[in-house]
C-alpha cells in the first residue's frame, strides 16, 4: 500500500490561500493504513533511514573520479523530505538516525569513516532542519508543490540557502581532518554547495509530490501516456548522453545536448509537477550516469571542475523549468476552477434573486388586488342584499308571478344572486384573515355535514362511499372554518364529474413527523388535473374554469395552515383525483395512540 498524506481540511477546502496552521505541529504526515497507528512514528524512522542511507550509497556512487566528487548528493534532498513530513517531535531520531547511518553507508566506496565523517553528516542534517523550519513557518509550503510561491522557498532557502551550512561546515571538518587541501577549498566548496543543492532540487521535489498524492486523480490513459513519455525521454537521453566526449570545449556544446527539454514541457503540461519531477528524475539519472562514466557532451577531461559545473548548471535548469512550468500551470487551473466555480455560484444567485423578485411582485400584486377585492365585495353585498330583498317582496306582493314567464325570470334571478353571494363570500373569506377557534371535537361529523351540503345540487348519478377507520381521537379544530374547507372540496369533486361517477371519502389515523394525526382522503373519478395546473392549484385567484373566482382551494390551504395541517393532491388525467387533508389530533389523544 502505498504512502499518502492526509490533508488537513483547511488544506482541501480553500484555494484562496496556504493554511495557517496555529501550531507548527499541525503538519501533514505520510498514513500508513496498513501498520497500528502507536507503530507508524517507528516505521516512519526506519523507511526514513534506510531512504538516507540509500541516498547516500547512490551519492557516493555517482562520484566523479578523480577526486569522487559528486554532482548532485540525494540525502540532502531525502533529508528535507523527511523532516517535511514527520512532526516535530519526531526530528531528533530522525537526525539521530541520519548521522548515525551515513559514514557507514558512504563506506566502502571512496570515504574512510572518522569522526569527520559524522561531523560532515551532521552538516549535512543541520541544513535539512534549518530549511524545514523555514519552509514551514515562512513559505507555509506544500508539499504537493502546486504554487509557485512553493517552488520559489524550495529553491530560495532549501536549496541555495541552507546548503550555505553544510558546504561550510562539512568543508571545514574535512579541512581540520586533512582530506582536503587548503588551496583546494574553495573550489570543493562550490561543487560541494551546488551538489547538496542539486539533491535538494532533484529529489525532494520527486519524494514530496509523489508522497503527497501518487497517482491521485489519473485514468488508466494518462498513465499509458505517462510511460510512453518516460520511454521517450529515457532513449532521447541516453542517446545524448551515451556519446563519446568531444574535443572541443565546453562552451560549444551541440544543441542536441538540450533534446529532452521538449519531453520536461511535455510532462509539466500535461502532469503537473508530479510528472514534471518523475520525468527529471530520469533525465538526470541518465545524465548522471554518463558522465561519471566519461561519456556525453559535459565529460571534458581537460575541464574536470568544469565539467561538474556545467552539468549541475544543466539540470538546475532543466529541473527548474519544469518546477516552475508546472506550478504556474496549477494555480492557473485553480483559478480558472474557482472562476467557474464564482459564475455557478452567481449564476445560482441570480437565478435566486429573480425567483425572489417575481414572488415578491406576484406578493404585493396579491396582495393589491386582495384589496381590492375586499373593497369590491363590500361594496357589492350592500346592493346585492337589497336585489335580493326586493325579489323577495316581489314575490310577497305579487303571488301571481310565481307561475309563467315572469316566474322563471325571477328564479333566474335568485339564481345568479345566490352565485354573487358565494363568490362575494369567497372574496370576503380569502381576504378577512381568520383566526381559526380550536375545539376538541370529532373529525366525522363535519366531513358528513360538509359532504351532505355539496351534494344537494348538480350530484346526479354519483356514488358515494365512506369510510370510518375505527374510532378517532378528537382533532382541534374550527368546525365552521373546516367546513367551509371540505366544502370547497367535496364540491370541487361533484362538480369534477358533471356525467357521474365514484365519490370515496376515507378517515383514519396515522403517524407524520412523528406526531399522531388524522388523514382524510377524498377521491373522485373525474377527468383529473394536468401536471401543470397541480403545481398551481392552490394559488389565489389561479382557476381553468370559465366560471368562479379561483380562490376556493386557495381558501382550503389557507384554513387548513390555521389548523396546523396541510392539503395536497394526487391525480391522474382520465382516472381522477385525490385530495389528503392533515389534521393534528388533540393532545390529550396523542397518549391513546
Amino acid at each position: 500500500m502505498p504512502l499518502c498524506l492526509h490533508r488537513k481540511a483547511s488544506e482541501t477546502t480553500s484555494r484562496r490561500g496556504p493554511p495557517s496552521p496555529t501550531r507548527t505541529d499541525e503538519w501533514d504526515v505520510p498514513s500508513l493504513e496498513f501498520c497500528p497507528r502507536r507503530w507508524q512514528p517507528l516505521l516512519r524512522l526506519v523507511l526514513f533511514v534506510c531512504a538516507y542511507a540509500l541516498g547516500t550509497k547512490l551519492g557516493a556512487v555517482l562520484a566523479f573520479p578523480p577526486e569522487f566528487v559528486s554532482a548532485m548528493w540525494p540525502p540532502s534532498g531525502v533529508a528535507l523530505t523527511g523532516l517535511l513530513l514527520t512532526r516535530h517531535r519526531e526530528w531528533p531520531a530522525l537526525v539521530l538516525g541520519a548521522i548515525l547511518v551515513e559514514p557507514f553507508a558512504a563506506h566502502g566506496t571512496h570515504w574512510p569513516i572518522t569522526l569527520a565523517s559524522f561531523a560532515v553528516a551532521a552538516g549535512n542534517l543541520v541544513e535539512a532542519l534549518v530549511a524545514a523550519l523555514v519552509l514551514r513557518r515562512l513559505v507555509r509550503f506544500h508539499p504537493s508543490m502546486d504554487r509557485v510561491r512553493d517552488v520559489l522557498g524550495l529553491v530560495g532557502p532549501a536549496a541555495l540557502g541552507s546548503t550555505l551550512i553544510s558546504a561550510t561546515l562539512s568543508l571545514c571538518m574535512l579541512l581540520s581532518d586533512q582530506r582536503l587541501e587548503a588551496g583546494e577549498f574553495w573550489s570543493a566548496w562550490r561543487v560541494f554547495w551546488v551538489g547538496n543543492a542539486m539533491g535538494v532540487l532533484l529529489v525532494a521535489p520527486l519524494l514530496l509530490t509523489w508522497l503527497s498524492r501518487g497517482l491521485e486523480g489519473w485514468t488508466r490513459q494518462r498513465r499509458l501516456e505517462l510511460t510512453a513519455l518516460l520511454l521517450l525521454l529515457g532513449l532521447a537521453t541516453h542517446w545524448v548522453f551515451s556519446m563519446p566526449p568531444t574535443a572541443a570545449p565546453p562552451a560549444t556544446f551541440h544543441p542536441v545536448t538540450y533534446l529532452a527539454f521538449p519531453f520536461l514541457l511535455w510532462a509539466a503540461l500535461r502532469f503537473e509537477a508530479r510528472g514534471t519531477t518523475l520525468a527529471t528524475t530520469v533525465m538526470s539519472a541518465l545524465a548522471l550516469w554518463h558522465t561519471a562514466h566519461g561519456l556525453g557532451p559535459f565529460a571534458q577531461s581537460a575541464w574536470h571542475n568544469d565539467s561538474v559545473i556545467f552539468l549541475q548548471s544543466f539540470l538546475a535548469v532543466a529541473s527548474l523549468s519544469g518546477l516552475f512550468l508546472a506550478s504556474a500551470l496549477s494555480e492557473r487551473r485553480r483559478a480558472q476552477e474557482e472562476v467557474s466555480h464564482l459564475n455557478q455560484e452567481l449564476r445560482q444567485s441570480l437565478q435566486t434573486l429573480a425567483t425572489t423578485q417575481a414572488a415578491l411582485v406576484r406578493r404585493e400584486r396579491l396582495a393589491a388586488l386582495g384589496e381590492l377585492s375586499a373593497t369590491v365585495a363590500h361594496e357589492v353585498r350592500n346592493p346585492l342584499g337589497a336585489i335580493s330583498n326586493a325579489l323577495a317582496a316581489i314575490r310577497r306582493l305579487a303571488p301571481q308571478t310565481a307561475s309563467g314567464p315572469a316566474g322563471q325570470l325571477l328564479g333566474i334571478m335568485d339564481e345568479e344572486v345566490q352565485r354573487l353571494d358565494l363568490i362575494v363570500n369567497d372574496l370576503l373569506d380569502y381576504t378577512r384573515p381568520v383566526e381559526p377557534r380550536l375545539q376538541h371535537q370529532a373529525l366525522g361529523p363535519v366531513v358528513e355535514g360538509a359532504l351532505t351540503a355539496s351534494l344537494r345540487s348538480g350530484s346526479s348519478g354519483i356514488t358515494v362511499s365512506q369510510s370510518l377507520d375505527g374510532p378517532l381521537p378528537p382533532v382541534a379544530l374550527d368546525a365552521h372554518l373546516l367546513h367551509v374547507a371540505l366544502t370547497n372540496l367535496f364540491t370541487n369533486a361533484v362538480q369534477a364529474m358533471p356525467s357521474g361517477g365514484s365519490l370515496v371519502t376515507r378517515i383514519e389515523t396515522a403517524t407524520r413527523e412523528g406526531a399522531p394525526h388524522a388523514r382524510l382522503t377524498i377521491s373522485d373519478t373525474g377527468h383529473g388535473i394536468p401536471v401543470d395546473v397541480q403545481q398551481r392549484i392552490f394559488e389565489p385567484f389561479f382557476t381553468t374554469r370559465a366560471t368562479g373566482t379561483g380562490l376556493g382551494l386557495a381558501i382550503v390551504r389557507r384554513i387548513v395552515d390555521g389548523h396546523h395541517g396541510e392539503v395536497a393532491v394526487h391525480s391522474t388525467v382520465g382516472q381522477g383525483t385525490t385530495f389528503t387533508v392533515w389534521l393534528p389530533c388533540a393532545r390529550e389523544a396523542r397518549a391513546l395512540l
